[in-house]
């Protein structure tokens, strides 16, 4: 079940604010915590695509659910000057986030993940306005955007499409 369509997450504008970033965080707390069951249920069932089950496609998300660590890694590769990594070493960084999370039921996935985005909805309170509206380019990007843009983008589109993996997945197993 899909969280609620909320018009400021989708609507363009100069810079996404804290409380279309909050929204965001909030809709994709609500729609994992919606699918909860059915996932502790099929943890092993395999996505329509790739190589990924629902635990690990979670674990993935549960490791990235806080956005404040790539806050701080975007800015600080900016800071310094230095490139995005390469494709691949996000390929090795997933593999990382799933192998942490071997020994953890997907309850306790469920768990971290919505942990994450409790402390999320608190510290995007906590950032500055130069931090949000900082410009960021990513190779994966053809323009510069506002670091809340990415932030924003990272929980609607990013989340959302795993979610979306996910439900399918489920569907798929009859969970």
């Amino acid at each position: 079940m899909r969280a609620p369509y909320d018009r400021s997450i989708r609507e363009e504008s100069l810079m996404a604010t804290r409380e279309a970033i909050v929204q965001a965080i909030r809709n994709a707390d609500a729609r994992g915590e919606a699918l909860r069951e059915r996932i502790i249920a099929a943890p092993e069932a395999p996505l329509a695509e790739g190589d990924w089950n629902v635990r690990d496609t979670l674990s993935h998300l549960a490791a990235r659910a806080n956005p404040l660590p790539l806050i701080e890694m975007v800015s600080a590769m900016a800071d310094s000057g230095a490139e995005s990594p390469p494709a691949d070493e996000g390929e090795a960084m997933n593999a990382q986030q799933i192998a942490e999370r071997a020994g953890m039921s997907a309850a306790e996935i469920l768990d971290e993940m919505h942990a994450a985005y409790e402390e999320a909805v608190t510290g995007i309170g906590g950032l500055d306005d130069e931090t949000l509206a900082r410009p960021v380019k990513l190779p994966i990007m053809p323009n510069e955007i506002q670091m809340s843009d990415l932030v924003l983008m990272s929980m609607t589109m990013h989340v959302e499409a795993h979610l979306g993996e996910i439900e399918g997945a489920l569907e798929a197993a009859g969970a």
